[in-house]
């Protein structure tokens, strides 16, 4: 996998994670919200396997305006910065 792809899923596990620690939710909770799986969010909540980019723009919906903003920023900065 290549380092951005492996950095991209740190980013989007850290945003989704934060997210549901913040909304007092449950994995199964979480899973519910993003319509998948409770099992398959736990895997990409540990680390096991990726979002894909229907999880990820479910995620963007959940999102308050602000936070979608800062989301993007922090992929345009964090992974896909101009240095790496």
């Amino acid at each position: 996998m290549k380092e951005k792809d492996i950095k991209l899923n740190a980013y989007v596990r850290t945003v989704t994670m934060e997210f549901r620690r913040k909304n007092q939710l449950t994995q199964e909770q979480m899973a519910e919200c993003l319509n998948i799986a409770p099992r398959s969010y736990q895997a990409q909540e540990e680390g096991h396997c990726g979002f894909s980019g229907q999880t990820i723009c479910r995620l963007l919906v959940l999102l308050s305006a602000e936070d979608r903003l800062a989301f993007v920023h922090g992929i345009e900065t964090g992974v896909w910065d101009q240095k790496s």
